[in-house]
């Protein structure tokens, strides 16, 4: 039968200390993971220590093939410790790694300590056996000392007394518990996402140069690359795929490109969404399938690794008529378990009418025959095609939460202007080039090459899609006040009555002022940052809130901003919103040494300046 908590011995800080310092701190290979323990652990490791390390979610053997370690350093006691109390809310059974026979009954995915605690608020007083057996439809094991460590070590919300009966306390459990709807070996380890083994899933020190286009896609997987051509814009984004893509299939199918990258070249003549989704034919009797489609069933079938498509020169065409259906679906993502799931792009019934065959007639000996004619089965598409046909009568087609599409984005007179629509969706990054010495450098020269370690999705995979999942999670509890207020306050109310001394403020008299969507990006980007600070006190972070500001500023506020002297006048016609950004950003977020050139803070001032001055020719725009 199975266990509901592992009998081998108990979890305490002590234990996950000599567990989690045992095994390997770097993503690797199943096969090379094995060999390491049972060297390490002279073959004892996989015969009783597994079984902990596996509950307690410390490593991960998952479906790709590799290794997952939890933490990416030897851990103390008081890091164990806060792992544990940031387990137990969230371990759940019958999980991947225990046998499923003893919990036929329960529903799965049940998380441990909520079933419990939902029970003893129904029944106070109540004994642990009783509530076991309840709860988990099999008889409680010999393991009473197990589960009262775990529960009155870690569990805040309970009580296990010493004769054996469980009482909720005056802990308030909203940002204990989460939810979870897969039962998968990664699901279930990506359940216990944790503070001090983010950086195992980060970029390193010498990716720096990608942590803006990183952090923009960690908020909203829609990214637009701006500027003059040439600067590399759909290179960065084959840049992004060649560093993130795992050693295997991906990186042999396409020869020298990655196979988690696909180029579509945008065309004038894109004037609705079939050259994107795709159509039915009822003249051949099949749906016609696009490069866009099969890669994202391509990534559909690969959910561990990101994959990057690349829409080039994304507005020679009308962005709202050939994407409007992206963008909509885009705005549908919400949070299940740890998934970021959609609505349908292309629903199941669109495909009722595909069949994989078709009857034709032969004048030659067929197949069928029916009277005096004769037919033969024609196979309407390609093996790989009809595989994706069959997954699509079944499945229909929503954004997989890997697959991240940025556009490229050249401004001349050849190509048509973005509305608010589509700027509002995406966050927009400015490449223009940098020194021209740089492209002869020896770093530049790798990097179109595959890495030893890829760089896993969960770099680039969103966490979040609305604030206030945010501030309901434990680790970001302790920042509620300080968001829930700052925020606000920097970018003002969108209806008109906004202090002059915010963004909102300014923009007042304009048709660019922002509204929740805005917000809520800013609080999901600014989430990313607080965790790759480590989660610093609440009194330590306004440095942060100023650097989300700064680059929702710069990447969503300001590609709005376009018009006439006129629409941008303010103080009647004393100055105007360019100006008053100006001195908004500088005596907000001015710091206190002198930055870098490429620093946030100077290239937001850059840009208002080179507004400015367009404006000085009676129009400006971002682009």
């Amino acid at each position: 039968m199975a266990d509901a908590i592992c009998r081998w011995r108990n979890g305490t800080p002590k234990t996950v200390v000599e567990l989690a310092n045992s095994i390997p701190h770097n993503r690797m290979p199943v096969d090379e993971f094995r060999a390491f323990m049972e060297d390490k652990w002279n073959g004892d490791f996989f015969r009783t220590p597994y079984q902990l390390a596996c509950q307690l979610g410390l490593y991960c053997e998952a479906e790709d093939g590799y290794y997952y370690p939890r933490f990416n350093h030897d851990i103390n006691e008081k890091e164990a410790a806060d792992y544990l109390f940031f387990w137990l809310p969230r371990y759940y059974i019958p999980n991947p790694y225990t046998r499923k026979d003893g919990f036929q009954d329960i529903d799965c995915p049940t998380f441990f300590l909520k079933k419990l605690y939902d029970y003893t608020q129904r029944h106070p007083n109540c004994s642990y056996k009783d509530a076991y057996e309840s709860c988990f439809h099999e008889t409680a094991k010999n393991n009473d000392d197990i589960v009262r460590n775990y529960i009155n070590s870690y569990s805040q919300v309970l009580s296990f007394s010493k004769d054996g009966l469980l009482n909720i306390t005056d802990v308030n459990p909203q940002n204990l518990f989460t939810d979870m709807d897969k039962n998968n070996k990664k699901a279930f380890f990506d359940n216990f996402t944790f503070t001090t083994n983010k950086e195992t899933f980060r970029v390193n020190v010498d990716d720096g140069p990608y942590l803006p286009f990183i952090t923009a896609l960690r908020t909203k997987p829609f990214l637009l690359l701006a500027g003059i051509s040439g600067t590399g814009k759909s290179q960065k984004v084959q840049e992004l795929a060649f560093m993130t893509c795992p050693n295997g299939e991906l990186r042999n199918e396409g020869g020298t490109t990655p196979g988690n990258y696909c180029l579509v070249e945008v065309k004038p003549n894109w004037h609705d969404s079939t050259e994107l989704l795709g159509y039915y034919s009822a003249l051949s009797g099949k749906y016609e399938l696009t490069d866009f489609i099969r890669f994202a069933y391509k990534a559909s079938q690969n959910k561990y690794v990101p994959f990057f498509l690349c829409l080039d020169e994304m507005n020679l065409a009308p962005v709202e008529q050939y994407f409007a259906e992206f963008l909509s679906v885009l705005e549908t993502r919400k949070k299940v378990g740890n998934e970021i799931q959609t609505q349908y792009l292309l629903s199941k019934d669109r495909f009722s009418n595909c069949e994989l065959q078709k009857k034709v007639l032969v004048k030659e000996e067929g197949d069928i025959i029916e009277g005096d004619k004769q037919y033969k089965m024609e196979f309407l598409y390609s093996e790989k095609d009809a595989e994706i046909i069959t997954y699509l009568k079944e499945n229909g087609l929503t954004l997989p939460d890997n697959l991240f599409v940025i556009g490229t984005v050249n401004m001349d007179d050849t190509t048509h202007q973005f509305s608010r629509k589509v700027i509002d969706r995406a966050f927009t990054i400015e490449m223009n080039g940098g020194k021209m010495s740089e492209m002869f450098s020896p770093e530049s020269r790798m990097l179109l090459e595959y890495r030893d370690e890829p760089i896993p999705l969960e770099a680039f995979k969103a966490e979040f899609v609305r604030a206030y999942e945010v501030l309901d999670d434990a680790r970001f509890a302790k920042y509620n006040d300080v968001i829930s207020t700052r925020v606000p306050t920097l970018l003002g109310d969108s209806d008109g009555s906004a202090e002059a001394d915010s963004i909102n403020g300014i923009l007042n008299e304009t048709p660019f002022r922002v509204s929740y969507r805005v917000q809520n990006e800013l609080v999901l980007y600014l989430s990313t940052l607080i965790e790759r600070a480590n989660f610093p006190e609440p009194d330590q972070i306004e440095g942060l809130i100023g650097e989300a500001t700064l680059a929702i500023l710069l990447e969503k506020v300001l590609p709005r901003v376009q018009g006439e002297q006129k629409q941008l006048e303010t103080q009647k016609g004393k100055s105007n919103v360019l100006k008053d950004l100006k001195t908004f950003v500088e005596n907000h977020f001015k710091p206190e040494e002198n930055t870098d050139a490429n620093s946030l803070y100077n290239q937001v001032l850059r840009k208002l300046k080179e507004m400015d001055d367009k404006l000085a020719n009676y129009y400006t725009n971002f682009f």
